[in-house]
């Protein structure tokens, strides 16, 4: 005969897959990979003089409270985004882990309160 779990248990086991996928994300970065047009050094350039600039892709992030740019190489470019993807993928992972604590903490909340209830006499 199968036994069926609480609904504390089952958070219990949904909040290790959450753990287990959280170890699988491999390295992150915050930030996004965007591309910006600027203009190079050149005085006859004509890419340039006719405003249309060069492309180059950058790593857009955040540190101390200011906006930093890292260019990135073609090669690094694929890494990067998927550095970005893991990271997002991790904060996904972080928000339903958060989610099912909740849902444990009220259980357990609540479970408190009925024992507390039960122990005073009227």
């Amino acid at each position: 005969m199968v036994k069926h779990l609480s609904e504390l248990d089952e958070l219990f086991v949904r909040r290790l897959e959450w753990w287990q996928k959280m170890i699988r994300v491999a390295d992150v970065v915050r930030g996004s990979v965007v591309v910006l047009r600027r203009p190079c050094t050149r005085k006859t350039c004509r890419r340039c003089a006719s405003g249309e600039r060069h492309p180059a892709t950058y790593l857009g992030y955040r540190s101390g409270g200011k906006l930093h740019w890292l260019y990135l190489r073609k090669d690094l470019i694929p890494l990067t985004k998927e550095w970005v993807r893991n990271y997002r993928e991790l904060e996904r992972i972080l928000a339903e882990l958060s989610g099912t604590n909740v849902r444990i903490l009220r259980i357990r909340a609540q479970e408190a309160s009925r024992k507390k209830a039960g122990g005073k006499k009227p």
